[in-house]
C-alpha cells in the first residue's frame, strides 16, 4: 500500500499541491512538469507530496475534474429551476460554458490529450454529460418557439459548441481588441441574433428561401474526385 493511502489527509496541503499544480501546467503543460518541480514551488520535498498523491496524473486529476464537476452540478441546478425564466436559463447556461473554455489553456489541453489519455477521457465523459444537457435546452427552445425550428438542434448545438471552444481560449482573447466579456457577448449576440441589422437580415433570409425554392436538384456524381 502506497504512502499517499495510508498517510492521514493533509486538506491544507493538498490545496497546496493541487494550487502550484495548476499555475505550472497551465503555463508550461503536464509533459514538461515534473512532480519535483510541484514539490519545490511550495517548499516541500517529493516524498511528502506522494504522501497527498499516489501519481502525478492523480494530480492532475485533481487540478481539472474538480472545476468541471463544479460547473456540471450548477448547469443541474440552473437546468432544474422551474422559476427561471426559459431565457435566463438559457443565458446563464451559456455563459457557464463559456467561463469554462476562458479557463482552458490550449497548451494544457494538447498535453493531457497525448501524454494523460486515462484523466482525458474522464474529462471528455464530463464534458459530453454536459454537451447533451444542453442539447436538451436547445431542444426545449425550439418547442417553444424561441430558436427557429428549420435549423436542426444537433447544428445550433455543435455550431455553439465549436464558436466556444476556438474563441474562449486564453490564446485567441489575447488576440482581441476586447475583453473576454465583451468577445462572449459578441459571440452569442451573433449566433442568436445574427450579424445583419434587422431590415437586411429580413430581406437576406427571404432571398434564401427563394433561392432554396429555386435550386435544382444536384444529380449524383459518379466522379471520385
Amino acid at each position: 500500500m502506497s504512502a499517499a493511502t495510508t498517510a492521514k489527509p493533509d486538506p491544507e496541503l493538498h490545496a497546496r499541491i493541487v494550487e502550484a499544480a495548476r499555475e505550472l501546467f497551465l503555463e508550461h503543460g503536464y509533459s514538461k512538469v515534473s512532480a519535483t518541480e510541484i514539490a519545490q514551488a511550495i517548499g516541500i520535498s517529493k516524498k511528502t507530496l506522494y504522501r497527498e498523491f499516489e501519481t502525478k496524473e492523480d494530480i492532475l486529476r485533481a487540478v481539472i475534474l474538480p472545476k468541471l464537476k463544479e460547473s456540471a452540478k450548477q448547469i443541474d441546478s440552473i437546468l432544474a429551476d422551474r422559476a427561471m425564466p426559459f431565457l435566463d436559463k438559457l443565458k446563464a447556461v451559456m455563459s457557464m460554458i463559456g467561463f469554462q473554455h476562458q479557463r482552458a489553456s490550449p497548451v494544457l489541453v494538447r498535453d493531457v490529450f497525448i501524454h494523460a489519455p486515462d484523466v482525458w477521457r474522464e474529462i471528455h465523459e464530463v464534458k459530453q454529460a454536459r454537451f447533451r444537457k444542453f442539447g436538451t435546452l436547445i431542444e426545449e427552445g425550439i418547442e417553444r418557439g424561441v430558436f427557429r425550428s428549420d435549423v436542426p438542434a444537433e447544428v445550433i448545438l455543435r455550431s455553439y459548441t465549436a464558436a466556444v471552444e476556438n474563441l474562449m481560449v486564453p490564446q485567441t482573447l489575447g488576440e482581441l481588441p476586447c475583453t473576454a466579456q465583451v468577445a462572449f457577448q459578441s459571440l452569442i449576440k451573433i449566433l442568436f441574433e445574427g450579424i445583419l441589422e434587422t431590415d437586411a437580415g429580413k430581406k437576406l433570409r427571404k432571398k434564401n428561401e427563394r433561392s432554396a425554392v429555386k435550386r435544382p436538384r444536384m444529380k449524383r456524381s459518379t466522379s471520385v474526385v
